[in-house]
């Protein structure tokens, strides 16, 4: 008989249940005190590799949030501001982040497949090994303010 092994932590986001919304709210509120505070009061939002999958953020509040590896398959996350987030090894294939703000957020590594980058920020974020294939709506001059590296996969006509 073999010993079992643990599931690795990246494969946690699709094991584990998708959080409910009363949850994510708590959280998203939790958050917004945390940075309204100065960091007082709150707590700020660890969501690493959890499961998000298909999640309305609309407008989410997010700076500065700990989302590695987590996953937003398909999540909503339009004129969310994810500025300064940890998005490193998150799933973000097909989601809808037109408007978003991910200035200075780190990307590394995340999967943003099939997602909708329109009027999306992304002045500073860090791009290098993600995936943007397929992704709609990416302008070059917008892709020049971020970081990429030769492992950066970007859409065809951008490439």
């Amino acid at each position: 008989m073999t010993p079992s092994h643990p599931e690795p932590e990246d494969n946690l986001a699709s094991t584990s249940p998708p959080l409910g919304k009363e949850e994510i709210a708590v959280i998203l509120q939790q958050h917004r005190l945390w940075l309204d505070s100065g960091e007082r009061d709150g707590r700020r939002a660890v969501l690493k590799n959890a499961n998000l999958k298909g999640a309305v953020l609309i407008g989410a509040i997010l700076r500065r949030a700990d989302l590695e590896g987590a996953n937003l398959y398909g999540a909503y996350l339009k004129k969310a501001d994810l500025e300064e987030a940890n998005l490193r090894h998150a799933n973000l294939r097909g989601a809808n982040v037109r408007w978003a703000n991910f200035r200075n957020a780190d990307l590394e590594s995340a999967n943003l497949v099939r997602g909708d980058f329109r009027e999306t920020v992304l002045d500073g974020a860090n791009l290098k090994g993600a995936n943007l294939k397929m992704a709609e709506g990416l302008k070059r001059e917008w892709l020049d303010r971020a970081h990429t590296d030769p492992s950066t996969r970007l859409p065809d006509p951008l490439s």
